[in-house]
């Protein structure tokens, strides 16, 4: 908080971590039919991705991803456009060719669509699709896109955008609701 360091990790990176709870090993990939026929859209690009539910997520799952993950708290971004504008002044300073999207995820992986949906998908849209069995997550994410085609070793990104306190808070998470 005091530094604001953030962690974007690339995509391969949270397909590996992630549990069958918490994470799609598709993630980051866009699988549709179209005309009935499979279509796949990936990335040529380094992506990274920073994770977050909105609000409205319920308590109940929010204990189901402790449960999977052993978070012990909750990271709220209380001004979130703040938020994302620092990032991408960071960005525009240190790393002017990455390109930041800011999105919700949709729930549609595997669906028919039509020919705007699967054209949607330049810019890096697949960041923001995961199978329908992920919707309680309420997710929305923000990527961070290599346009320099480069290769960085490391499987994350870190960025720090200055002391936090202003836009975000760190609360104790949930009680389980007596049964």
């Amino acid at each position: 908080m005091e530094k604001g360091s953030v962690r974007l990790g690339k995509l391969e990176y949270y397909r590996r971590w992630e549990n069958r709870l918490l994470g799609d090993p598709n993630d980051g990939k866009g699988l549709f039919h179209l005309d009935r026929n499979p279509l796949q859209t990936d990335s040529g690009n380094e992506v990274y991705a920073w994770c977050l539910s909105l609000r409205n997520i319920t308590q109940d799952h929010i204990l189901r991803l402790v449960g999977a993950s052993g978070y012990n708290c909750i990271l709220v971004v209380d001004a979130p456009e703040e938020f994302f504008r620092r990032v991408k002044d960071w960005l525009s300073k240190h790393l002017n060719a990455y390109w930041l999207h800011c999105g919700m995820v949709t729930y549609n992986r595997g669906e028919s669509v039509d020919n705007a949906t699967a054209n949607a998908q330049k810019f890096h849209f697949n960041v923001f699709q995961k199978a329908l069995r992920f919707h309680q997550d309420m997710e929305y994410r923000m990527s961070v896109t290599d346009l320099t085609f480069g290769r960085r070793t490391e499987d994350h990104l870190d960025i720090e955008i200055g002391n936090c306190h202003d836009i975000m808070s760190i609360r104790a998470l949930p009680k389980p609701v007596a049964e």
